[in-house]
């Protein structure tokens, strides 16, 4: 177990006073200043620039304020930072924790802070390879060396010193850990005095952070008192869904559940003799699956196929039946089918009401489809997403990030089809 508390300094805080400027017109200056976040002043010099040009204006104000930013970080680098935020990001095998200090409380729970807190934590989710190590350590100065998840051409130092241009603060990347898990083991972060933020609907924000790794133990081969052993498996144990009110009792058979299905009004699933309510999903969930089917239609894929929203998954003993986002397969749907057994790549749309059900329960039960190649996880509110590989000759899976700027390789029997992740997010209504 981890547990993180910001470094306190006995100096006390320097309190700035910040002037608000009100403007209910829908006027260029004020779709820029709402928009950017920079100074009346700056965006007005930006506009009369370029002539009330919003694209261009908006370049060359970001431009300034990187320049700017770097210039007043020097400037700033030797006041004592004592406040600040940690970050936390996990997912199914893997967590991240960053502490970003800052010179007040008040620019803490600042926006432009807590944005730049969760994309140091999601970089370093991305950035981090050594998948051998239980625990890797970033210092200050590997972290500010590490690629922005948004923009891998800048680097942590350059959008650090970008809000400290926003904010007239400065601000320090005190240090980062990511925490590896193996196979029987799993992951929990915990923060306290945890801050409800807009800025990241995944990272956790708050003034202390703990992650905790723990492993399960395996009841499926107890030893007896007399010395023998003993298997004890539990039929059913699904904690991240809600049963069927019919189905408590005993189990049914898969028969009887594809009967019902066919007429159901609502979709389910089934989970080894019972039968679970599908979650509802997010309206940028159908989106961006849309988004993608359309871009592999128009690669023409030779022999790849987007198969039916309604058709299920069905995995090896024990039986589990699961709506995927999306398939892909290399065999064309049959008339009436219902169910694929050889599935070749799963998309799943990881949103705040399914990432826990999808990366805790979906992806180990998807691992045991002996066709299966790639598992592609899309993060819409992060845009990024990672990709879990089956290697071919072991049989083992690994995982890799890409962000928005990224292509994502579908399996070489695909004809080397790609996923271009900035067409996908880029065409996403807000």
């Amino acid at each position: 177990m981890l547990v993180w508390r910001r470094f306190i300094h006995t100096s006390a805080p320097r309190y700035l006073a910040q002037s608000a400027a009100a403007s209910n017109s829908a006027s260029p200056l004020s779709i820029l200043r709402k928009k950017t976040g920079y100074s009346l002043s700056h965006c007005r010099t930006a506009l009369q620039q370029f002539n009330d040009n919003l694209e261009q204006a908006e370049a060359w104000l970001h431009q300034r304020a990187q320049a700017e930013g770097w210039s007043r970080a020097t400037k700033l680098q030797s006041r004592a930072a004592s406040q600040g935020l940690i970050g936390i990001i996990t997912n199914t095998d893997t967590a991240a924790m960053v502490e970003i200090n800052c010179e007040t409380d008040f620019v803490a729970k600042n926006e432009k802070f807590q944005q730049l807190v969760s994309q140091v934590a999601n970089s370093l989710l991305l950035n981090q390879q050594e998948k051998t190590k239980d625990k890797v350590f970033f210092d200050k100065d590997t972290l500010s060396t590490l690629p922005s998840v948004d923009d891998r051409s800048k680097t942590l130092a350059d959008i650090t010193a970008l809000c400290v241009g926003t904010v007239g603060e400065n601000v320090v990347l005190r240090r980062g850990i990511v925490f590896n898990t193996k196979p029987n083991q799993l992951l929990s972060s915990y923060c306290h005095g945890q801050v409800n933020t807009a800025s990241s609907n995944l990272c956790r924000m708050g003034k202390y952070g703990a992650l905790v790794k723990y492993s399960q133990i395996d009841s499926s081969n107890n030893a007896s008192d007399d010395g023998t052993s003993s298997s004890s498996v539990s039929t059913r144990s699904y904690p991240l869904r809600t049963i069927c009110q019919d189905n408590i009792e005993k189990p049914i058979e898969l028969s009887t559940y594809l009967d019902n299905e066919d007429e159901a009004t609502l979709l389910h699933e089934y989970l080894n003799g019972y039968i679970y309510a599908l979650p509802s999903r997010e309206s940028v969930h159908d989106l961006l699956l849309k988004n993608i089917g359309t871009q592999i239609e128009q690669q023409q894929l030779k022999d790849v196929h987007i198969l039916p929203m309604d058709i299920r998954i069905q995995t090896p003993d024990p039986v589990y039946i699961y709506y995927p986002g999306l398939c892909l397969s290399n065999q064309a749907p049959k008339t009436d089918q219902a169910i694929t057994r050889e599935p070749i790549v799963i998309i799943e749309i990881i949103t705040p009401t399914t990432e826990r059900l999808i990366l805790h329960e979906k992806s180990i039960n998807y691992q045991r489809i002996p066709s299966l190649e790639e598992i592609i996880y899309i993060w819409p509110n992060l845009k990024i997403a990672h990709v879990d590989f089956r290697d071919k000759q072991s049989s083992k899976w690994t995982r890799k990030y890409y962000s928005h700027q990224d292509k994502i390789p579908l399996p070489s029997s695909f004809n080397n089809g790609e996923l271009v992740l900035s067409d996908i997010f880029d065409s996403m209504v807000s």
